[in-house]
């Protein structure tokens, strides 16, 4: 453990909780903090969230880092969802953190083909992030080993590559997960040691959404299998990831070699590739250009590589062009006459 453990520790290892040493755990190995921090918790109210600002509220002085948080109100469940703002205010005050309150509109937020839960999440995420930069913080979200496990197996259900098997990131840009891996057992043992109330979205309990379905119904009959399912997945997943990590950086510094100019990159250097570099190595391409590196896409700009040449319309205004042994994402205004 480095110096931040040590610290934590010194107290007395012995009085430290399950969740409380799991998180010190997490926070050494995927080095989430260092002394000074200014860390936001993503405060729903429920059970994980409360967990993770309480845990984090405990540790606070011997991690040396300094705590708001943060509540975003979906308006998606009319008085349940005001309870829900009004319970995370309350919460705060009594442990005098600085909380933060975003009041969203996720219907007229929803984006063509997105459903309601994912239109949530990424107006939830875009304000963690706005407010993580205003205060040059980090963003606190309480995703656990469960929420891990399903994860991983909903990008299996749906169809994944090695990253998607990844589950969950420990960390991602500003963002962290301190309980990544305690089980949602050990966070309900916290909150009954604790005398820690807590809020409960009835929505959590809905057949109608494919993650529940999982939770719910699949979940079980693995735990009934294999009762240490969770950790499995756990160490699956660390196994994985440092596989994942590998290749991107060996596709970051192919790409570098690759580089004829700014933007633009030898077609033969990447058609050399091999292909788990080469996907990678075109999906950081058309992650330059803000365009989304899916599956079908980076497919196509591979396959033109490959072949020397060639164009490929990517979304609105970006293109894949290969010509001349030059490789890039083109962005090109389209200018259309109107008939008649």
């Amino acid at each position: 453990m480095d110096n931040l453990s040590e610290k934590a520790l010194s107290d007395g290892e012995l009085r430290l909780s399950n969740v409380q040493v799991k998180v010190l755990k997490a926070v050494d190995e995927y080095e989430m903090l260092k002394y000074g921090d200014r860390v936001i918790v993503g405060l729903s109210g429920g059970a994980d969230s409360v967990t993770l600002l309480h845990c984090l509220y405990s540790l606070k002085e011997k991690l040396g880092i300094e705590l708001f948080a943060c509540h975003i109100n979906h308006n998606l469940r009319g008085v349940d969802s005001d309870g829900d703002q009004k319970f995370a205010e309350e919460l705060c005050g009594r442990l005098n953190i600085p909380i933060r309150v975003f009041s969203v509109d996720v219907k007229g937020g929803q984006q063509k083909h997105q459903s309601i839960e994912e239109a949530a999440r990424r107006l939830r995420y875009e304000k963690f992030a706005e407010l993580a930069y205003e205060l040059g913080a980090k963003t606190a979200t309480a995703h656990n080993a469960c929420d891990n496990s399903e994860t991983v197996l909903l990008n299996l259900i749906r169809g994944t590559g090695l990253k998607g098997l990844c589950g969950i990131p420990p960390v991602r840009d500003c963002f962290i997960r301190p309980l990544i891996y305690c089980t949602r057992e050990e966070v309900e043992e916290y909150v009954r040691e604790n005398s820690l109330a807590y809020v409960t979205d009835k929505t959590n309990f809905s057949a109608d959404y494919t993650r529940n379905k999982v939770r719910l119904q699949l979940m079980p009959l693995l735990l009934e299998m294999n009762p240490s399912f969770h950790r499995g997945v756990s160490r699956t997943v660390s196994a994985l990831r440092r596989d994942s990590v590998f290749l991107e950086e060996e596709a970051a510094a192919s790409l570098e070699k690759a580089r004829l100019e700014e933007g633009v990159y030898s077609s033969e250097k990447l058609a050399e590739l091999p292909d788990p570099v080469f996907a990678r190595a075109v999906s950081l391409m058309l992650s330059e250009k803000q365009a989304e590196p899916s599956a079908l896409r980076i497919n196509g700009f591979m396959e033109i590589i490959r072949n020397g040449k060639g164009k490929i319309n990517l979304e609105k205004n970006k293109f894949a062009v290969v010509k001349g042994g030059r490789a890039q994402v083109q962005i090109t205004e389209q200018h259309y006459r109107s008939r008649g």
